[in-house]
């Protein structure tokens, strides 16, 4: 329970202040817009070039999220930048810097650096936990499971082990760990604001200043000080949230300790308060700590690591010495994902602090989730689809797949051909491992083709059959009587007969293979800009760098090079070609992008460099994306190593490690890091175990097809989806992944709200051309969309991705449905379409439309009935988005749900 304080007159000037400093920031709010001109090249180029205004938007999306997140309930969210200690978004300023509290759990990483840099513990110190720490006058129980092995430091600070850090504290002693936190300026204003308070740092008192204090009513405390403190259960270490942010920044960023400042990012100047020297060992031990709490300790119920991000954290549940009810705390960082599994302090952007009131701190990381979803939005270019893969099959699905017959189009004989999936699994090993003698490298192929070959049953549905023979899916040979390799090909699919790879969900995954990676397999992200699963990041690979695809030189004429970029658009430089530039490489070495200089300047994804090169002058020419490139000449010579993408096993260090023993398990282990081989039987069943069929639908969710006259249906939990047979089937599975996303997302806001909410399945139908759309809807062609009821019409899919709007209109639209759900479709038009706008999150690009004069809302909702141009419908929406989020601004979120269900 947080103290209540009389500083209303305190918190008044906080909100004006921040009013006025946000004021500008929250009038770009959003990412995206109904309209489809709206996303035209003007539009794009009027956001590229104005980077102030897109900090602006992105600092009030953030906010946006932080309202949102924290809803109606008590406590604080900070937002901050973590390379400057720009606050870039707040909820509830006097609690973040005017009240002092026990941290809790938080304080823990701090005690392990105190105990670390006192030589208490270290790397390969291990500690068993008993499961519960009893002092002198305070006994406190471990939250994490009992019986596990003995704990690291790192694992420690992620299962946040009360014996762990309360046992330290014996040993620290009064002064060591006092001394590490007034480094990081506990119990010293942080500049942030005049009224903001100092926090208490003090040492325990103990021996004889202890015994002197026994009929004090805090004589308890102070005969387990030193334990208490460790665990931040104590009076003698209390700390303002803002406090505790900016201390965590400065021990995870390198030691930059930072002054927060609330300002726009125009002209933003740092203030670093001081330099906190880390030893990079002990940052690196904390810093796993907290990456593990994210993915197995006290945050893993929060499932940040289904973000395509880079997120450590650390948990804190605190007990007020006036009170019995917990405080929650959270503080997270996020970056990129970095590849490599080492987390670089500069690379880090966004810190997060949350402080929930009767809440625990697994609650509270739960909270920080939209606002790292947000920061994802932006890093990823605006898709509003979250999750770690496309999965269409999980594994209740996979065994019906395995039984079902494949249609394999053979693209050369121009016939299709139905076969069992297992002659399927033997057609491309002779197609890939013919040379091939290791049983171990050829089982782990195996496995390798059949889940691939069940993840993309029926990418050519529209053309009649499953998957084409050549590598646009997986090269397929026919079977041929004598060849020496049958038997040992045969061998291999027997003894792998069913086994596919699934993940931590249990869900089948994208399994991708190539002949060499050349010393590191690639990061799926990097090489074609897919948000990537964690056993697609890429991996170092030591065994395939004496392969014959080790290394590999390549020269080509210029003229040879000229003539292969002019086939491509994209590479096109004109009649003259004087320079190749890598201008950026992936963390595994790969060209990510390569700048081509001649009468033209281009800049090209290095994989499509390879393709476009590859395709004019024969596919050995360039192997692969990871190489070097010198002009010599008229010629370019070109250095490289790997043949292929590079994702995934790599066939040439397979065949290396099962030569030195290693079995399939293993080196798909080592290609596929978090997967496991499970036989799947007609049943469903694996051999250990039943897995559930049904998961968190952002990650997976069955797709079910039928077809139409002229569509084909898709249908997930809540939707069904009605499109054209020429649209992919990965859209139509990232519309149903965003639609149930959203909804997701709109249920719980209104349900902060105490709103009721009873969605119908909704109906989705993407029109094969604008004239469908408008005749189908009556619609003019530059709406993007239109909803009646629970029916949802939709522009072409190629329209709506080209423009930028496609996921932004598809929560918009389900907005209107669900707002229509709450208001008995009788809100205001005004409100339904202003709320729209704000939950789908489209601000930014609607306040560029914001007229100086106003409207009533009579005016306004009159004007909205019949607007005569796109011009005017574009201003009055703007209208709408302002009246709502002024509404936001003064009364919270709730009140406009509460708003929807009163009678108009």
């Amino acid at each position: 329970m947080l103290r209540k304080t009389n500083h209303r007159d305190t918190e008044k000037r906080f909100k004006q202040r921040l009013a006025r400093e946000h004021a500008m920031l929250l009038s770009f709010a959003g990412a995206a817009i109904l309209f489809l001109t709206l996303t035209l090249p003007q539009a794009s180029n009027w956001a590229n070039n104005t980077s102030d205004r897109n900090e602006a938007a992105f600092d009030a999306a953030l906010q946006q999220a932080a309202n949102s997140a924290l809803a109606d309930r008590q406590g604080t969210i900070i937002v901050m930048d973590a390379r400057t200690g720009r606050v870039r978004a707040i909820v509830n300023p006097q609690l973040a810097y005017a009240q002092a509290l026990m941290p809790g759990s938080a304080m823990k990483p701090f005690t392990a650096l105190a105990a670390l840099r006192a030589g208490l513990i270290d790397e390969g110190s291990r500690t068993v936990c008993p499961g519960r720490f009893t002092g002198l006058n305070f006994s406190l129980p471990c939250v994490h499971e009992n019986h596990l092995p003995p704990f690291s430091p790192s694992q420690a600070i992620a299962y946040s082990c009360n014996y762990y850090f309360a046992a330290a504290g014996q040993r620290l002693g009064r002064d060591k760990l006092v001394s590490t936190l007034r480094e990081f300026d506990f119990g010293q204003p942080t500049g942030i604001s005049e009224e903001e308070l100092s926090g208490v740092v003090r040492p325990c008192e103990i021996g004889n200043n202890a015994r002197v204090r026994k009929s004090e009513p805090n004589a308890a405390d102070e005969s387990d000080c030193l334990e208490r403190s460790a665990v931040g259960e104590s009076d003698h270490i209390q700390v303002t949230p803002i406090q505790l942010l900016t201390a965590y920044t400065a021990l995870v960023n390198g030691g930059h300790l930072f002054k927060p400042q609330v300002a726009s990012g125009n002209d933003f100047r740092p203030v670093e308060r001081s330099n906190i020297s880390i030893a990079p060992q002990h940052r690196a031990m904390i810093v796993n700590g907290m990456r593990g709490a994210i993915s197995y300790g006290t945050a893993r119920a929060a499932k940040l690591d289904s973000l395509p991000l880079t997120i450590i954290g650390k948990t804190g549940t605190a007990t007020p010495a006036t009170g019995f009810r917990n405080n929650g705390w959270f503080v997270g960082f996020a970056a990129p994902i970095q590849s490599s599994g080492e987390f670089d302090p500069s690379r880090i952007e966004l810190a997060v602090l949350v402080l929930a009131p009767r809440a625990h701190g697994s609650d509270a990381a739960k909270l920080a989730q939209p606002i790292f979803e947000t920061y994802a939005n932006k890093i990823s270019a605006g898709t509003f689809t979250i999750s770690r893969s496309d999965a269409n099959l999980n594994d209740a699905n996979v065994a019906s797949a395995h039984t079902s017959p494949l249609k394999v189009h053979l693209v050369r004989e121009n016939v299709t051909q139905t076969l069992s999936l297992e002659d399927y699994v033997g057609g491309v090993l002779r197609g890939e491992a013919t040379v091939e003698p290791e049983p171990e490298a050829l089982k782990a192929l195996a496995i390798t083709i059949r889940t691939y070959a069940l993840k993309n049953k029926g990418r050519h549905a529209t053309r009649g059959y499953d998957v084409c023979s050549t590598t646009h899916c997986q090269r397929f040979v026919t079977a041929t009587t004598g060849s020496p390799a049958n038997g040992r090909i045969s061998a291999a699919v027997r003894a792998t007969e069913g086994q596919v790879l699934l993940d931590n969900h249990a869900r089948s995954i994208d399994a991708y293979f190539s002949a060499s990676c050349g010393g590191e397999t690639a990061n799926i992200r990097d090489l074609w800009g897919v948000t990537p699963a964690f056993h697609l990041r890429g991996v170092r690979d030591e065994h395939c760098t004496t392969g014959p695809h080790a290394k590999w030189t390549d020269t080509v004429s210029r003229a040879d090079l000229l003539r292969a970029l002019q086939t491509d658009s994209r590479t096109d430089v004109g009649n003259r070609l004087d320079q190749i530039m890598i201008s950026q490489r992936d963390e595994t070495g790969r060209a990510e992008f390569i700048t081509l200089d001649g009468e033209h300047r281009k800049t090209v994804r290095g994989w499509d460099f390879k393709i476009i090169v590859g395709r004019a002058l024969g596919w050995n020419v360039l192997k692969s994306s990871r190489f070097e490139v010198v002009r010599s000449g008229s010629d370019f010579v070109f250095r490289g190593s790997g043949f292929g993408h590079g994702l995934g096993l790599c066939q040439e260090g397979a065949h290396v490690m099962a030569a030195r023993g290693a079995s399939s398990q293993k080196i798909l282990e080592k290609y596929f890091p978090g997967t496991v081989v499970k036989k799947v039987n007609v049943a469903g069943e694996s051999k250990a175990d039943v897995f559930l069929s049904t998961f968190d639908y952002r990650h997976s969710h069955p797709a079910t097809f039928t077809s139409t006259s002229r569509l084909l249906t898709i249908s997930s939990e809540h939707f069904n989806l009605s499109y054209p047979a020429d649209v992919d089937r990965r859209t139509a599975n990232q519309i149903l992944n965003t639609l149930e996303s959203a909804r997701n997302d709109y249920v719980r806001r209104a349900s902060s709200a105490s709103t009721i909410v009873n969605i119908p399945r909704v109906g989705i139908r993407l029109n094969q051309s604008t004239g469908d759309f408008t005749s189908r809807t009556g619609q003019p062609w530059w709406a993007a969309a239109a909803t009646r009821g629970n029916q949802i019409e939709l522009q072409p899919a190629g329209i709506l991705k080209q423009r930028g709007v496609l996921f932004t209109t598809l929560r918009h639209e389900l907005a209107h449905v669900m707002i229509g759900s709450v208001s008995n479709k009788r809100a205001p038009r005004w409100l339904e379409e202003g709320f729209a706008l704000y939950l789908a999150g489209e601000g930014q690009a609607i306040s560029r439309y914001i007229s100086r004069s106003r409207l009533t809302e009579d005016e306004l909702e009159q004007r909205l009935q019949h607007p005569r141009t796109q011009e005017e419908m574009r201003t009055l929406y703007a209208e709408a988005y302002r009246m709502v989020i002024e509404l936001v601004r003064r009364n919270g979120e709730a009140s406009v749900w509460n708003k929807l269900t009163q009678k108009h």
